[in-house]
């Protein structure tokens, strides 16, 4: 049986994944761990391994994975954005593939961006 995850909080293996990215990438983690916490509300997330990537969970529901790779930090799946044009347009900038964004550590971050792409996957979840 499978232990129940936690409501809220890291889970270990997120922390032990974290200690191993580079530093570049653990800082872009924790700018967007701040936005899904600012929207989400603290008390609602958990984060925990998913497909081995470190996923945030709204209310024990998936709402993104996040990978902090040597050069940039991928966040899975794109938010639905075929309802706002202009978040459409943003984003092909950072696509690769079909479902992947990149925002490269070496590039300033688009805080903007990632507070919208945030709420866009909130709204998935109702």
């Amino acid at each position: 049986m499978a232990a129940k995850q936690p409501a809220s909080g890291v889970d270990e293996a997120v922390t032990a994944y974290l200690s191993t990215a580079p530093t570049s990438g653990r800082q872009r983690y924790a700018r967007l761990r701040q936005v899904v916490h600012d929207r989400a509300g603290v008390d609602r997330v958990s984060e925990r391994l998913s497909y081995r990537l470190p996923t945030f969970f709204v209310a024990g529901t998936r709402l993104l994975h996040v990978g902090l790779w040597e050069e940039h930090l991928p966040i899975y799946p794109v938010p639905d954005s075929a309802a706002d044009p202009t978040l459409a347009a943003e984003l092909e900038k950072y696509r690769v593939g079909k479902g992947t964004l990149h925002f490269r550590y070496d590039a300033d971050w688009p805080a903007e961006l990632i507070e919208r792409i945030v709420a866009a996957h909130l709204a998935r979840l109702g």
